[in-house]
């Protein structure tokens, strides 16, 4: 028995860093291929620019519960491997076709690939580490992700500078064809069970609200991450119209905020804490950090708090799926990620539209601390809401 669970443990650790490779790879590759559509369309205006952001966005909203329902009635590791070689041949013609209408249409396709690969991937990671070890595995997805998002906008950068835009789509096509490739090495299966399916038709939205706790730390989250969005818009202004940044020391505090979330991925496996009482920590991170930026006096103190928001950023992203999966059995957990997904886009849409008008009206550095308020608010109410 010993030996088979050496032999099994093995296997788990194998597994996980299989698919944290690969994960790895292929977010370098969208994060690239996103960049470089980005510079292809900006030419043609930034209303067009807006509708790929919105391609991007809504395809996980409104796919949600047909994405949830097929990760649970279907072997997950299939559902992986049929959705990341569609989005290799999705992305061909995407590199291929430079005008912007197939550009956003093919964005769109691959984006409604994208939403059965993010709940497929999470729902597997229980199923790979079992129970007792849902927060390594979590962690270490947070980790290949976090590497992943650090390299991938550089990469994207400098690949279509040198080689243009459809070189860089064409990698990201690579990239999908190589995390296919590295989940048919997977030996882990989640298979559903067919009586469990027939008796359980809920879709993930009716699961959710069902559970006070998973709907109240979800939601707050939500909104937690919603007014961190904020900060996409209003650090520009902050950072070069307010504290006098250059373009370079810009994007320091973007990189520095992509190593604190790296970092922050990595700390529920290492501390004694609750899951909910995580996401609570984690939006006040966040919050705080935001906060930190719109007040700072100078650069210094602005790239501080920019760790701090980044920590939370990835913590929060760790300890929203170890709450999922503690909470639900693994039957669920395909339409309970579908969701949560559903609910996160949904916030960031929200989040993303309000940005301007607030920034607007209070300028870079009051949109960056009304943000950072609002998310440290919500931690509050997470735990007073959580914890009786």
């Amino acid at each position: 028995m010993a030996a088979t669970r050496t032999v099994d443990a093995r296997r788990g650790r194998l597994d996980l860093g299989i698919l944290t490779a690969g994960l790895a790879v292929s977010t370098a590759g969208d994060a690239a291929a996103f960049i470089a559509l980005l510079l292809r369309l900006q030419p043609h205006g930034s209303g067009w620019v807006a509708v790929l952001l919105a391609a991007e966005l809504v395809p996980f909203v409104v796919l949600a519960p047909v994405v949830g329902r097929v990760v649970d009635r279907v072997e997950t590791r299939a559902v992986l491997i049929v959705a990341l070689l569609g989005q290799a041949v999705v992305a061909v013609p995407l590199a291929l076709l430079d005008g912007p209408v197939p550009t956003v249409l093919l964005f769109a396709a691959l984006a409604g690939l994208a939403a059965f690969v993010r709940p497929a991937t999470s729902s597997l990671v229980p199923a790979i580490t079992g129970p007792d070890g849902r927060e390594r595995g979590f962690a270490r997805l947070g980790l290949g992700f976090g590497l992943g998002w650090i390299a991938g906008p550089a990469a994207g950068g400098l690949l279509t500078g040198w080689f243009g835009v459809r070189t860089a789509v064409l990698a990201d096509a690579a990239t999908f064809a190589v995390l296919a490739g590295a989940c048919a090495l997977l030996t882990v299966r989640r298979r559903p069970d067919p009586a469990a399916a027939a008796n359980d038709r809920s879709g993930g939205l009716r699961l959710l609200l069902a559970d006070r706790v998973l709907a109240v730390a979800v939601l707050g989250a939500a909104v937690s991450v919603g007014a961190a969005v904020v900060d996409n818009v209003a650090a520009p202004f902050r950072f070069i119209g307010q504290l006098g940044a250059t373009d370079g020391q810009y994007g320091l505090y973007l990189t520095l905020w992509g190593v604190g979330a790296l970092a922050g991925s990595q700390v529920l496996p290492h501390v004694r804490t609750s899951h909910r009482g995580a996401v609570a920590v984690a939006c006040l991170a966040m919050g705080a950090g935001i906060a930190g930026i719109g007040v700072a006096p100078g650069l210094l103190v602005a790239y501080a708090a920019a760790v701090v928001g980044g920590v939370g950023n990835g913590m929060l992203n760790v300890a929203q799926s170890a709450l999922v999966t503690a909470r639900t059995p693994p039957e669920r957990h395909g339409r309970l990620f579908a969701t949560v997904g559903a609910v996160t886009w949904t916030a960031i849409g929200g989040g993303t539209a309000a940005a301007a008008p607030l920034v607007a009206w209070l300028g870079g550095g009051g949109a960056l601390i009304t943000a950072g308020v609002a998310s440290m608010l919500v931690a509050v109410v997470v735990l007073a809401f959580t914890s009786a």
